[in-house]
């Protein structure tokens, strides 16, 4: 209690009065804060067990309530709409979490703003273009962390000092880790309350975060026997697609196909039609096929998402019915969907939240889906006109949290939980609740450290130490385009780190005719089918950290300070933790065939190879087809992995 009562008697905190403006472009935002009339308060006293604050002529309170976690509400009617609260903090103490980091893990020195946004843009694909074709590649290129732009953001931190902090906010908010002794939280909106927590571990902290938070639902336990493939372009390619990988002897569960509803071909490349439906002519016959492929154990999935491409068939119904987020003149709001526009069914609309499950669960469920992928989630304008009447600034973080509750409904009304799951991208805290896994989002297929494939390790710890415990990446990364094409190389080298994360699912991108597929070569084919067994094969272990994250909230990947004393891996990590027992260190770097790798105070075993190692740093050959992954000797799953 002593530490929680000189936290709270140590603050300083400021209120003020702030008008924002806000604009956006293809889910990307800019913003800028009016400030005024900012009054500093202290901490005066206490008074009926709560905290008084107080500027000398205006106060509020800040009461104290301590379970396993301490909240502190704040109480406060006074006229401010902005508050700073100043932290202690020391030069050396490192900072995690804040949702979805991509290029930066420990945050001291950074300013993160926790605000749902579309990660990539257009302007930084033209820079990223230009600056290679001028300057050659250069994949530890990384632009200035102000610019950093979040799929899933989360006002929540967890200190190298073994403890957290979340704020109950949905507001636009800032933390600001830049000064050596000092942090500041900014809000746009008096918070509702703050919670902290202590503990002597990480372990423990993942715990205690997790009673605050919530956890993920469970996923399907097929979904980590094998692998789940990618087909686009009709149902005849989706059955010869199955086929090559069935014949290749690789382990399969799933295809996902996500243009069931149709295709459009753009200006960025093939996408899908937004009008969530089964397109006919691409895949007839699909429900009887799915039922073929579930007698053979493979899955079908496909994709959604929050928006309806303008005048298809299910936006007219929508229109009709007053179900679209409006603007100002009454009129749908459309969205820039890269060639495109688009109109956001409003999800504050209790009918229209209604009509939305309905037609996924007639049009998907009923055609005997498995799982799809629950796209977007960031875009919701902050000038647009909801049905709630609700303020869109306030609404926006919480947007992507109404569509993973859409999707949550929709497999717990019709019972399927052991079978069916989605995925998701863009999230804010109570996405936690119920999504079954997120995902990296759109990474460029290729090495760079900021958007391509060694980003998915920062975003999976990042998200790990947000309370996030199910995540994974698209095996290949998505974005295709100018000068960026996947190379055979990069796909088996993805697959590599994939197999160590709960799902081992691949995309073809926006350009499948531009990227090397798993099908490419029979080089690459054999390849796909020795990961996927291997995957198929450490499904026990996989379910064991499953459970371990479902009871105590231990996420399933980890980095490696966290059951190891090691400051290094505070900074932007190359290795990570695949449970408790297994060390990855995957191969980031085109034409590499061996890693560099430091292994902490332990004897490890490397997990193919079976080479003995001990702690210390060791450069470990890793040609394609062998990844750099260790167990440790004394791991009760030692006779699985020596197995392998």
């Amino acid at each position: 209690m002593k530490a929680y009562e000189e936290l709270v008697k140590g603050l300083k905190i400021e209120l003020g009065y702030g008008d924002a403006k806000y604009t956006m472009k293809r889910g990307t935002f800019k913003t800028k804060d009016q400030i005024k009339n900012v009054r500093q308060f202290l901490f005066e006293g206490v008074v009926s067990n709560k905290y008084k604050f107080t500027d000398g002529s205006d106060f509020f309170y800040i009461e104290h309530r301590h379970h396993a976690i301490s909240e502190f509400k704040i109480v406060c009617d006074l006229p401010y709409n902005r508050m700073w609260i100043y932290l202690p903090s020391k030069e050396d103490e490192a900072f995690f979490g804040c949702g979805e980091q991509f290029t930066h893990f420990n945050l001291k020195g950074k300013c993160v703003k926790n605000w749902v946004s579309e990660h990539h843009s257009l302007n930084k694909l033209i820079r990223k273009a230009i600056r290679e074709n001028v300057f050659g590649v250069n994949p530890s290129h990384r632009t200035d962390y102000k610019n950093h732009q979040t799929y899933y953001a989360q006002p929540t931190f967890v200190s190298s000092d073994l403890y957290f902090l979340h704020c109950d906010t949905h507001a636009y908010s800032e933390f600001d880790f830049r000064r050596p002794e000092t942090t500041v939280l900014y809000f746009r909106e008096i918070p509702k309350s703050f919670y902290v927590g202590y503990a002597n571990s990480y372990s423990e902290l993942s715990e205690l975060l997790s009673s605050c938070v919530g956890k993920q639902p469970t996923l399907p336990e097929w979904t980590g026997k094998g692998a789940i493939i990618a087909s686009q372009g009709g149902l005849e390619t989706a059955v010869n697609t199955v086929k090559k990988a069935q014949n290749s002897g690789a382990k399969v569960v799933g295809i996902w196909c996500q243009d069931w509803s149709g295709q459009i071909v753009t200006g960025f490349g093939t996408q899908v039609y937004w009008n969530w439906s089964l397109d006919e002519t691409l895949y007839e016959g699909l429900k009887d096929q799915i039922e073929s492929w579930k007698s053979e154990g493979i899955k079908f999935l496909g994709y959604i998402n929050t928006f309806l491409k303008q005048d298809v068939p299910m936006y007219q119904e929508a229109e009709s019915r007053g179900y679209l987020v409006k603007n100002f003149k009454g009129s749908p709001y459309h969205i820039s969907a890269t060639t495109f526009k688009a109109g956001i069914v409003d999800l504050t609309n209790p009918e229209a939240f209604k009509w939305y499950k309905n037609k996924i669960k007639e049009n998907m469920i009923d055609l005997g889906f498995s799982g799809w992928m629950a796209d977007f989630g960031e875009y919701l304008p902050t000038d647009a006109v909801v049905y709630s009447s609700e303020a869109p600034e306030k609404l926006h973080n919480a947007w992507p949290e109404l569509w993973s509750k859409l999707n949550r409904e929709i497999i717990d009304e019709c019972g399927v939980q052991n079978e069916v799951f989605f995925f998701t991208r863009a999230g804010y805290t109570e996405t936690i609740k119920y999504s079954n896994s997120m995902w990296s989002g759109d990474q460029h297929v290729d090495f760079s450290d900021e958007y391509g494939m060694p980003s998915v390790i920062c975003s999976t710890l990042s998200l790990a130490m947000s309370g996030i415990g199910i995540n994974h990446s698209d095996v290949g990364g998505y974005t295709t385009i100018f000068h960026m094409k996947r190379s055979e190389e990069l796909l088996m080298r993805w697959g590599e780190i994939n197999i160590f994360t709960p799902l081992f699912r691949y995309h073809e991108g926006n350009r499948p005719n531009s990227n090397a597929q798993f099908d490419h070569s029979e080089k690459s084919i054999m390849h796909f089918s020795k990961m996927s067994q291997y995957f198929h094969q450490l499904s026990p272990y996989l379910e064991y950290n499953k459970k371990q994250y479902e009871k105590f909230g231990i996420p399933v990947n980890r980095p490696v300070f966290y059951h190891y004393e090691n400051k290094d891996q505070f900074e932007t990590p190359t290795s990570f933790l695949y449970g408790r027992d297994v060390l990855v260190a995957p191969v980031l770097r085109q034409n590499q065939a061996s890693v560099e790798v430091t292994l902490p105070e332990d004897e490890w075993i490397h997990l193919f190879t079976k080479k003995v190692y001990s702690s210390g740093t060791h450069t470990v050959e890793s040609p394609l087809g062998v990844p750099c992954a260790f167990y440790r000797r004394a791991s009760e799953f030692a006779e699985l992995f020596e197995q392998l």
